[in-house]
């Protein structure tokens, strides 16, 4: 499919769309989909899941779509074999990240999403990395908040020294941090123009037996960051009732909260708090999922433009998305060391699985649970789920 390029030349120029698959239907794969559709850059030609329920779902939900006809697989080796896609959405639970990428990587794809947080283990993140470099596959981490108006607006201020120097940023998590925090450690480096964290301390709590995803979570964390900037960042995760994704930003002249749609700034100039509302292109603001519309949709077309040699590379790019994963398990490693963590690190290891087996985390109160476990698939539910 052709699709006519008004962004540069709209009389002449006319530019192929990229044929995507995406591999497991829940609720993170719904974010990819309409980040494909809404940046008119590709084509959805296939769909994997363990439940054919699930992709009935997505049919509903986009079959209004000219750019939607996919097939459909239970096996998503099957898909890359037979659909060949140019590009593959990785959409599966975090264990399963490594394998379905390194399946990716070698299909001949051109290029891969890899939702967030990159892999379950560091050595796992590094082996995508590197079947990716190997195939020459351009590999993206699904960090999506890089690419909102508020983000970026907060990051030109930061540049633009509107703060003077940034001393301290926090933020307030839930949920668990591989699962919710990976965006925040992403957003700290990406607001300081993705300068080094340098050091992490941190410290745990998991009396429960508490998972996301198939993947062991903590109760309550604190962690602290140190930038080579000298700045730096906070986390609090479930230590007071105040989660979400606001990040507060304070220098040496001001200080910056920055939200999903607006920005608000007190420094010398602005005589109290002065709010931004900066335009988005994709979505309104206040309408449902503005986030992940606007997020994805340019997160989608930059890759596009990457593929096509328009951008000389991309906001998500991997490494990104392996340092903020590397920052997460930096604080287990601190908690199960009791130590001040220098990065890189070398565990390459989940060091909190580690102090689960070491014994260091004793469940309290017995009774494993899933922070995001869904319904059995219904229809009610079809295509709200991961795989």
């Amino acid at each position: 499919m052709l699709k006519t390029n008004d962004r540069n030349d709209p009389a002449e120029t006319v530019t192929p769309m990229l044929r995507a698959g995406i591999i497991g239907c829940g609720d993170v794969a719904r974010q990819h989909m309409e980040g494909y559709l809404k940046s008119e850059r590709f084509e959805v030609v296939a769909l994997a899941d363990v439940s054919a329920q699930a992709m009935r779902g997505f049919d509903r939900r986009y079959a209004g779509s000219a750019a939607y006809h996919p097939q459909h697989f239970i096996d998503y080796k099957e898909l890359l074999k037979q659909a060949n896609p140019e590009v593959v959405s990785v959409c599966v639970w975090d264990k399963d990240h490594a394998a379905v990428a390194v399946a990716a990587a070698a299909s001949g794809a051109k290029a891969i999403i890899c939702e967030k947080p990159m892999a379950d283990s560091l050595g796992a993140a590094a082996e995508i990395i590197a079947a990716c470099r190997a195939s020459g596959v351009k590999l993206v981490v699904g960090h999506q908040r890089r690419f909102l108006p508020s983000f970026n607006l907060a990051k030109r201020m930061i540049a633009d020294r509107e703060i003077g120097d940034v001393r301290m940023m926090t933020a307030y998590a839930h949920d668990g941090l591989p699962n919710f925090s990976s965006h925040q450690t992403d957003i700290f480096r990406y607001l300081l123009g993705d300068v080094e964290c340098t050091w992490v301390m941190g410290s745990v709590e998991r009396e429960t037996d508490r998972w996301a995803r198939a993947t062991r979570i903590e109760d309550k964390a604190l962690a602290a960051f140190g930038f080579a900037s000298g700045a730096q960042a906070m986390i609090f995760l479930e230590l007071t009732p105040e989660w979400g994704w606001t990040t507060r930003i304070y220098g040496t002249e001001g200080m910056i909260e920055c939200g999903l749609t607006d920005v608000r700034v007190m420094n010398a100039k602005s005589r109290g708090w002065k709010v931004h509302e900066p335009a988005s292109e994709f979505a309104r603001p206040g309408e449902d999922r503005f986030e992940y519309i606007e997020g994805n949709a340019a997160q989608a077309r930059e890759l596009a433009d990457w593929i096509s040699g328009a951008a000389p590379g991309h906001r998500g790019e991997a490494m990104n998305g392996y340092k903020a994963l590397e920052m997460v398990h930096a604080v287990y490693e601190s908690a199960r060391t009791h130590t001040q963590v220098w990065l890189p690190i070398k565990t390459r290891v989940n060091p909190l699985e580690l102090m689960v087996a070491e014994g260091h985390l004793q469940v309290r109160y017995p009774g494993k649970y899933d922070v995001r476990a869904r319904p059995p698939h219904s229809e009610a539910t079809e295509g709200l789920h991961n795989t």
